[in-house]
């Protein structure tokens, strides 16, 4: 049983990651439109805590959107946690 809730949490980040790097990738792109919305969709409910976070840090940059960045980081260290907790 634990392995089974392992395995799921375990491919639940890893399609987070995907999705957050893709997200990351098509801010480098022209076109796209529906793509670049759909990720949004996906990753904008794990970027908007980090964002709002963020605003009222020493790290606000209005040059550069360091919310994926850290929601990488974030979502690594939970990958990690539930690893070591199952």
């Amino acid at each position: 049983m634990a392995h089974t809730i392992y395995t799921t949490f375990y491919v639940f980040f890893i399609v987070l990651q995907i999705i957050l790097l893709l997200y990351m990738l098509s801010s480098w792109f022209a076109g796209g439109e529906r793509i670049k919305s759909l990720l949004s969709l996906l990753i904008e409910p794990v970027l908007a805590p980090v964002r709002f976070i963020l605003k009222y840090s020493i790290f606000n940059n209005p040059a550069a959107d360091l919310s994926p960045l850290i929601g990488f980081v974030i979502i690594l260290f939970l990958q990690d946690f539930f690893g070591k907790l199952l």
